[in-house]
């Protein structure tokens, strides 16, 4: 290999990581993913430069008919769409690292002087060996991709769907890939085929049964194998900048899927291994459970309302019996203050936190959100957003939403940074969340979300929820905080036209 092209290999790969550094501040993200862009389709050139092929035709047809494609596809997905989109790219990522693989494999795609080196050194067992795992590893992300496209598209069902012997069969396609690459690595004409068509199976398997609340770090998971597919890959045809860029791909994406992971309390390996089962009525019975403890609870409350109201009729007969002259015209009862309202809730509301969810990407009333943060703030109430590191389909899915709006990035914050001032703030409104604020994830055993760490709405005295319905969320959990009768107020429908009505009912 050229020194020179390992020297500029080396200069865009860190180009790179200084993109990527920069897209994790606000003010620099939009000029780091620009910097990071330039420095992979000089990448590209540089490439087609020293592997001699830049003089042809059909590179530049397939790049312009690519950009073409891209450029179409930036300006038509919608904002709700990106997460399908972004899963969709994965698996491309993957599929055209196991073409690398499949092509190397076979040898084609060598100059005369690349296959002279590989013969003459002895590395034909190395090429082939990086070459399958190039397959296994991109023919996973490529299966796996479209399968979580397809359900967050709706063009599958969304929930997990675990077939007989879902995990024996699983196991055996994994250990059929394995298989194949060790066979394939001692040169046996099929074994490239054998290895492709089992990794697709595994990854059918393995992703058929992710539901919604693993959704998020599915696709963090799949984006890192597309970069780990990119770097085999590249080893398989000696492109140190393919090894780079793909390592850093494979290396941020699986650092991500570990933090997601430890903010649902689960495990890599049980999301790698499909999840425990779920039986179908158990997380129903538990939530029912925990359901009817609230109502006697407030039952109890409501009981001793009554006691104090009692109490406060008799002493104030009494104080009526001393001063005779006023017993006439006196009331016998205390006055009843207004029923309060969401809207009177958030006109008094010092201080108010704001907890967007999937809900909200479908409404696309990430603005109306804005709207009303504004009228608040102008009001003199400050406004906070509570993000769920898994809330949307994707990671930073409300991030990008609530950008778009222009909010602040200051007045976004992590689960852990917020939680414990939803006891103490005045008013929590949730829009279209569910399964990021479910206090079952605390005790309902079994379910999906169970030991997940969810947003502690239900510790604010007053809670607004603007969801569309009250079903339960992506995991399909019941959602015990709407069955409370105190300090919730239920705006059902749209959110954007919910969000216009209390925008204009607020004094």
């Amino acid at each position: 290999m050229d020194i020179y092209q390992v020297i500029i290999s080396s200069i865009l790969a860190l180009t790179v990581l200084l993109g990527i550094s920069m897209m994790s501040r606000v003010k620099t993200a939009v000029a780091g993913n620009f910097l990071s862009a330039v420095a992979l389709l000089t990448g590209v050139g540089v490439t087609l430069l020293f592997n001699e092929v830049i003089s042809a035709w059909t590179v530049w047809v397939a790049l312009i008919i690519g950009a073409l494609i891209g450029s179409v596809m930036a300006r038509r997905v919608k904002m709700i769409q990106m997460p399908q989109t972004v899963a969709l790219f994965n698996g491309l990522g993957g599929g055209a690292s196991a073409l690398v693989g499949l092509l190397s494999v076979m040898g084609i795609g060598f100059s005369g002087t690349q296959l002279a080196a590989i013969e003459a050194g002895g590395y034909w067992p190395f090429v082939r060996l990086t070459g399958l795992l190039a397959i296994a590893v991109g023919v996973i992300t490529l299966v796996g991709s479209l399968v979580a496209a397809g359900k967050l598209h709706r063009l599958l069902p969304q929930r997990p769907i675990v077939w007989p012997f879902h995990s024996v069969l699983t196991l055996v396609f994994l250990l059929l890939t394995l298989a194949g690459i060790v066979v394939g690595t001692l040169n046996y004409p099929f074994a490239p085929l054998a290895t492709a068509l089992a990794s697709a199976l595994f990854g059918l398997y393995f992703s058929v049964r992710v539901g919604g609340a693993d959704m998020p770090i599915t696709i963090s998971l799949l984006n890192s194998l597309s970069g780990v597919a990119g770097s085999i890959a590249g080893m398989a045809i000696g492109d140190v900048f393919l090894v780079a860029v793909g390592g850093i791909v494979g290396a941020s994406g699986l650092l991500l899927t570990q933090i997601m992971s430890r903010a649902m309390n689960r495990s890599l390996l049980s999301i790698l291994a499909g999840g425990k089962e779920q039986k179908a009525n158990k997380h129903i019975v538990d939530s029912e459970k925990y359901i009817q403890r609230i109502m006697d609870l407030e039952k109890k409350i409501k009981e001793l309302e009554e006691m104090v109201k009692n109490l406060e009729g008799r002493v104030q007969t009494l104080t009526l019996q001393v001063d005779k002259a006023e017993e006439k015209n006196a009331p016998t009862t205390a006055p009843q203050s207004p029923a309060k309202t969401a809207a009177s809730v958030l006109s008094e509301a010092k201080d108010v936190i704001i907890v967007p969810g999937y809900g909200m990407a479908l409404a696309q009333a990430q603005h109306q959100v804005r709207q009303l943060a504004d009228k608040l703030e102008s009001r003199g109430a400050r406004v906070r957003y509570a993000i769920h590191p898994v809330a949307g389909r994707m990671p930073g899915h409300m991030n990008v939403l609530l950008a778009e709006a222009d909010v602040d990035y200051e007045q976004l914050y992590e689960m852990e940074a917020i939680n414990d001032d939803f006891k103490s703030c005045d008013a929590a409104v949730v829009i279209g969340a569910n399964d990021v604020l479910n206090p079952a994830a605390r005790n309902a055993e079994g379910t999906p979300i169970y030991g997940m760490p969810v947003l502690s709405v239900d510790e604010a005295p007053e809670v607004i929820v603007c969801n569309y319905d009250l079903k339960p969320g992506y995991a399909g959990v019941e959602n015990p905080l709407y069955k409370r009768q105190q300090g919730v107020y239920l705006e059902l429908g749209d959110a954007k036209e919910t969000l216009m009505r209390l925008i204009g009912e607020i004094g």
